[in-house]
């Protein structure tokens, strides 16, 4: 049930920390300030920790959009690029060749991960990074800690490949292949930003631009096409019913000796019956003596 704002002193007061993150920042500044005594220099470091713990830990409400077949941002950042390209193996999607949506976060983005369509989590895969790569400069970098998420619904597939910086615990999946989620629930983390890939299916109708920003959760990026979509329905029924088909079903109609009613122009005009006697005079002038 969807809350009444109206109700609500706050409306505006959406965000909100994790409480290990709010450990980490207090644990921070308080070997900050003691380091600090012995060297101030200590003190800013141990604040810098403080201020990238809050960062981290950071998240905020989302309204998920009531659209049935939608697909939806799973992440903050901004749209880097939308190109044709085919999934990475790890994937493991059968539908090739998709629409590749590159995303990047800032490290102030909000940490939450959103189901992009209401559906299965098929495939999951999760490799640790190292230590030693504390930023995600580039999304193909090697060291970075990166996770494949497939997610599938009514025989279409959408594809997430994350990618953030091995120095820390920076990803959290709190899913398994086989679970069903539905459209925007949260799946996991992602603390600090980072780069996020999302894989559609080619004839997804594009909602997005390069340039654009995106709030996890709730922008819309296309949709899935579904049987109940009228051009594939009229596409359907164009495979289905060849060229002449009504003519024929008429036709076996008549033959079978059901009512038929035929068209006013397909009805023959009745005969003159000066005409017809004059004819059948003829043919009697014409008939051979003795039959």
């Amino acid at each position: 049930m969807s809350e009444d704002l109206e109700r609500k002193s706050t409306p505006w007061l959406t965000a909100g920390f994790d409480w290990e993150g709010v450990a980490a920042a207090l644990a921070a500044l308080l070997i900050g300030m003691l380091l600090g005594a012995f060297w101030s220099v200590l003190f800013w470091i141990g604040f810098a920790i403080m201020v990238a713990a809050l960062l981290s830990g950071r998240w905020s409400k989302r309204a998920v959009p009531d659209l049935a077949n939608g697909i939806i941002a799973p992440c903050d950042g901004l749209v880097v690029s939308v190109s044709r390209e085919d999934p990475p193996s790890e994937l493991r999607m059968t539908e090739k060749p998709t629409m590749r949506i590159r995303i990047s976060s800032s490290p102030a983005a909000t940490n939450r991960l959103y189901a992009p369509i209401a559906g299965s989590l098929e495939s999951l895969i999760v490799e640790t990074g190292d230590r030693s790569v504390p930023l995600a400069m580039r999304p193909e970098d090697e060291g970075l800690t990166v996770s494949y998420l497939t997610f599938e619904s009514q025989s279409h597939q959408v594809g997430v490949r994350l990618a953030s910086g091995g120095l820390g615990p920076r990803q959290e999946i709190e899913v398994e292949a086989g679970d069903i989620l539905r459209l925007g629930r949260i799946f996991g983390k992602r603390r600090l930003g980072g780069w996020c890939d999302i894989y559609v299916p080619a004839n997804t109708g594009q909602l997005i631009w390069p340039g654009q920003t995106l709030v996890g959760g709730e922008t819309v990026l296309g949709r899935l096409k579904s049987s109940s979509d009228p051009d594939l329905f009229e596409d359907m029924m164009a495979e289905e019913e060849p060229e002449g088909a009504e003519e024929e079903v008429l036709d076996e109609v008549h033959d079978d000796g059901d009512d038929y009613y035929p068209e006013p122009d397909e009805t023959d005009t009745p005969e003159d019956p000066a005409v017809m006697f004059a004819r059948l005079r003829e043919a009697a002038k014409n008939k051979p003596a003795g039959d």
